[in-house]
């Protein structure tokens, strides 16, 4: 296979889950018995593991570019990922090599099938062997669902980081912010050093006694302060910045230097090649896309919008998940909106949107393909107005923007 049919392989495989998540399991026992298979590759790397509901991965390429600047190559696995599975493994600013990925997959073909491992456990482990093959520094783990049952919960790392605990995959996460808590705090080691990016009484009071049953170390971010003079837009992301600055600070093998770590923060687009965080990706009309996906990121995200003058379009698609569809109740009155269903077997339904937009008297149109919806955005706007595309990693793939 090459890497086009490697991809197809992977993104295929009998136990992918359908629209309703019908086999989907959170376990630990499968990727256990892969990584063992693999030969460990996990216990030779120096591990940061990063959680939350919002903002973990932006977290993680704020530590890889500190780290960077402190002359450290680094190793950073994160997910989704929006143009190419590539990028969900890099080390530095460089994603990793196809001819890996095919080398992975043909090696290891016979035992994936007969063990019925998923997409997203199969990712993390190329990862790790990958990482260990290059002998990285450090290696940055994006947490996927959850924390106590997540596939990447098999590691021992220096630091354990929760940027903040909000409503999403509540199917498997549970209902309450206390539920969800709860379930992020799995991660939490004994020993190991966990810091809290937001907190709230009701998230806190679970850390807290999580960390004492377990005799952990928990240290709050203080997140007053100055905004940070940094490349990555959105000043949202001042609160990543500050957590991930307190994780480093945690680990005792790194001595970290100020001017190094202020270049890190200003460096974080170039150091990493992040994208989908408040990208402008063109201007006259301003064009932006953002992975926002749940109610809290949107409501962060609609905050940023309030700053901006001008006239606000929203192409808006997203997933079906339980309570999806109250994102839309957080949506500015003033805005113009393009509905659209993403090419995904997990998308949300138009009709859904529609249904429910009309409830809400949103002023929208819908549009059968996320391409359709930018294109007629486009049309509709003068030079001065702004475009966001959001609510899914999915959308930006399906649009042309040489198009515009």
């Amino acid at each position: 296979m090459n890497y086009r049919e490697t991809i197809d392989w992977l993104e295929n495989i009998p136990t992918s889950f359908d629209s309703n998540y019908n086999n989907y399991e959170l376990k630990l026992n499968s990727i256990k018995s892969f990584l063992d298979f693999l030969g460990n590759p996990q216990d030779n790397l120096e591990i940061i593991h990063v959680g939350g509901t919002n903002g973990k991965g932006s977290t993680c390429h704020i530590i890889s570019s500190i780290l960077q600047e402190h002359n450290y190559t680094v190793g950073l696995f994160s997910s989704p990922h929006i143009y190419d599975f590539k990028e969900r493994i890099k080390i530095n600013s460089n994603l990793i090599d196809e001819s890996y990925i095919i080398q992975f997959v043909k090696l290891n073909k016979k035992y994936i099938l007969e063990n019925n491992l998923s997409f997203f456990e199969i990712s993390f482990a190329l990862s790790l062997e990958f990482f260990n093959f290059k002998k990285v520094e450090y290696a940055v783990i994006e947490v996927g669902l959850g924390g106590r049952l997540d596939s990447t919960n098999v590691i021992n790392p220096l630091v354990s980081v929760i940027t903040n605990i909000g409503y999403d995959h509540k199917k498997f996460l549970g209902n309450s912010l206390e539920e969800i808590a709860k379930e992020k705090a799995g991660i939490i080691k004994t020993s190991i050093p966990v810091v809290i990016g937001e907190s709230c009484n009701i998230t806190s009071k679970v850390f807290n006694n999580y960390c004492k049953k377990i005799k952990t170390s928990i240290f709050y971010v203080n997140q007053d302060g100055y905004q940070h003079d940094t490349d990555l837009k959105g000043s949202y992301q001042n609160k990543n910045i500050n957590t991930a600055i307190l994780a480093l600070k945690k680990i005792k093998s790194i001595d970290l230097d100020e001017n190094k770590t202020q270049r890190g923060i200003k460096n974080i687009n170039r150091n990493t090649k992040l994208i989908g965080r408040w990208e402008i990706v063109k201007e006259y009309p301003t064009i932006i896309f953002d992975v926002a996906h749940n109610i809290n990121s949107l409501e962060i995200i609609f905050g940023e919008l309030k700053k901006i003058k001008g006239l606000i379009r929203v192409v808006f698609g997203t997933l079906d998940k339980i309570d999806q569809l109250e994102c839309l109740k957080v949506f500015p009155k003033n805005y113009k909106y393009y509905l659209c269903s993403p090419k995904s077997k997990r998308a949300m339904q138009l009709y859904k949107l529609e249904k429910y937009a009309n409830q809400l008297k949103m002023d929208y149109q819908s549009f059968d393909s996320t391409n359709s919806a930018f294109q007629k955005a486009s049309k509709d706007s003068s030079k001065d107005d702004t475009i966001i595309v959001t609510g899914s990693n999915y959308l930006f793939s399906e649009i042309n923007l040489e198009n515009n």
